[in-house]
């Protein structure tokens, strides 16, 4: 599976010091989030790389994400349940009653972070979920810098 990343410089390297840590947003078509200068790269992924973010719970070492289900509900304030739906992107923190609206995008890009490291905790490399810009795939990239083939 062939896919895109922008960025507003070049990389050169990975590391798991930013928002989402060690993973990097793609999508299937060059998609662009700044109207300055920006660098495309392209990666082939292999499709069984890569999780549904709605099948994590199902899979049979869902348990294993019972520490990353406890961090949403601490930074949340939520339930178990809501948790785990919030994690495998079947409901967003802008749905629910208890969240301010100034919080709200925050917590769905950390909400999204948690939703890629439960993929790496079941043993993908990435995790297909919907943003607002559609179908994104976070795709782990420690280590797999050289992957990175500049498209533009």
């Amino acid at each position: 599976m062939e896919l895109f990343h922008t960025s507003p410089s070049e990389i050169t390297t990975i590391n798991t010091d930013g928002r989402f840590f060690e993973f990097l947003c793609f999508a299937v078509d060059e998609y662009v989030m700044t109207t300055e200068e920006f660098v495309t790269y392209r990666i082939t992924v292999d499709e069984n790389d890569i999780i549904e973010a709605g099948s994590l719970f199902y899979h049979p070492n869902a348990a294993d994400l019972s520490p990353l289900v406890e961090g949403v509900m601490r930074m949340v304030g939520c339930d178990e349940g809501t948790a785990e739906e919030l994690i495998s992107q079947r409901i967003d923190v802008f749905s629910l009653d208890d969240i301010d609206a100034a919080d709200a995008g925050e917590l769905s890009w950390d909400i999204q972070a948690t939703t890629a490291k439960a993929a790496k905790i079941l043993g993908f490399r990435g995790v297909s979920m919907l943003d607002e810009q559609g179908a994104c795939y976070m795709i782990d990239m420690l280590g797999h810098e050289a992957e990175l083939e500049r498209a533009r």
